[in-house]
């Protein structure tokens, strides 16, 4: 699982598009599908979001290649 914090509100994120903006957007940088993102809780402190990817059968990256671009 990986955690995100981010300088918003709660208020915020959701008036921004919530956890389907945040997974869009992760997606959309990563160049996987938003069916392998899973937003398991927001929480307030900063707003931290806990989340985890499982590749599909049909995601042409690897776990380790998803991580490799997450941490660039």
């Amino acid at each position: 699982m990986t955690k995100v914090r981010m300088e918003w509100t709660m208020d915020e994120f959701f008036s921004s598009g919530g956890t389907t903006a945040f997974v869009d957007r992760l997606c959309a940088s990563l160049g996987i599908h938003a069916s392998t993102v899973k937003v398991v809780g927001v929480s307030t402190a900063s707003l931290l979001i806990n989340y985890e990817i499982t590749p599909s059968k049909e995601e042409p990256l690897s776990i380790a290649e998803i991580q490799q671009k997450q941490t660039q």
